[in-house]
């Protein structure tokens, strides 16, 4: 690894600072342990800002352990060392230690709780993230836009909507309703919850909208059963993305408007710039297969094999009951067979329905 010169940096703990910053960049795992062995060399462990940097090397290199050994050895901490260190645990799931650090710090600012609350509700602990926010509001703490994204991702979770309603004031109080992913997290939180009056009236208010703002509100159409309406949404975006088209063609599919799925698979297939994802095609033969639309699985079936699409899962199922519903039991036979699938019942069970309907 390169390293520049220590005679023109400004000050040794600058030059050692950026030495870290280089590593980080590099593969090479064993240079922040040299960088360290040099600075104790140097005598300069003792210095705040040197071993903030050294700590934040070791937690974003995964070393844990490492971190909190500096972190220990530290005779004046700030705010921003245990900061870090309580990251590096919230980050690999270790949130008993996390909550544990958290509650020796003496001050703990903004960072500190959305830390731990971030940390509760990537890791599915949605009653935690949200008493912690509760806790944090408590204590006069302005919550910025990661923390209310978060615990509204764990309201939605939870569907929790008295307590969704109940941060919903906290946007508006923290000037947060611009910042397009509050907004979307609110819209989702409504959406998740069951409430399509207050979804609707916060997407009327978003003053800037993205591509995931408009999928939500298509998601919700389809729920409620308005088709109509999520097509007039879907009509109006004007970028779409792999999530909007499969939003249409999958709700289309599951409400029986198979005809509308496929058409809107095909305007999707005209459009270069995407490539459809497994639910796209697995909706979209699963549309063919209750219309019986042969020809048109096989186009489907000819696309996976040309692009080497994986058809395994949730596609290999759809392709095999789009030929066993429509006439193709012998193709659907091979595709079981090639997979090394035990489960004839994709097969079996079509073909007895059309035995017994035609008799």
């Amino acid at each position: 690894m390169e390293t520049p010169n220590p005679q023109a940096s400004t000050s040794s703990s600058d030059f050692y600072a950026r030495l870290f910053q280089t590593s980080l960049k590099s593969n090479d795992p064993v240079a922040g342990r040299s960088i360290h062995a040099r600075i104790i060399k140097a005598g300069l462990h003792l210095g705040v800002f040197l071993m903030n940097n050294l700590m934040n090397f070791y937690a974003k290199r995964g070393y844990v352990s490492d971190a909190h050994r500096v972190f220990d050895d530290m005779t004046l901490k700030i705010i921003f060392s245990w900061n870090t260190v309580l990251s590096a645990y919230a980050k690999q799931g270790r949130l008993d230690k996390a909550r544990r650090i958290f509650e020796e710090i003496p001050d703990p600012d903004s960072v500190s709780w959305t830390t731990v609350i971030v940390g509760y509700n990537q890791m599915g602990h949605f009653d935690n993230a949200i008493r912690m926010f509760v806790e944090m509001i408590g204590s006069r703490v302005a919550p910025t836009q990661f923390t209310i994204t978060n615990v509204l991702a764990s309201c939605a979770a939870i569907e929790a909507l008295d307590i969704g309603q109940r941060v919903h004031p906290f946007v508006v109080k923290f000037g947060l309703g611009s910042c397009i992913p509050v907004a979307n997290s609110l819209l989702n939180m409504y959406v998740k919850c069951g409430d399509p009056i207050k979804a609707k009236f916060v997407f009327d208010r978003m003053r800037l909208k993205n591509t995931s703002s408009w999928n939500v509100m298509i998601s919700l159409h389809m729920q409620s059963g308005r088709v109509d309406l999520a097509l007039a949404q879907f009509e109006q975006m004007a970028e779409r993305d792999v999530v909007s088209w499969n939003s249409m063609i999958t709700d289309y599919n599951q409400h029986g408007f198979n005809l509308e799925a496929l058409e809107i698979f095909s305007n999707m297939m005209t459009d270069l710039s995407l490539k459809p994802d497994k639910f796209t095609l697995a909706s979209a033969l699963s549309a063919c297969a209750n219309l019986e639309k042969l020809n048109l699985g096989k186009q489907i079936h000819a696309y996976i094999i040309r692009t080497e699409f994986d058809a395994t899962g949730a596609v290999g199922n759809a392709l095999t009951s789009m030929y066993a519903k429509s006439g193709g039991v012998e193709i659907a036979r091979k595709i079981v067979e090639q997979s090394g699938s035990s489960d004839l019942n994709v097969i079996v069970r079509p073909c007895w329905t059309r035995e017994t309907t035609t008799h």
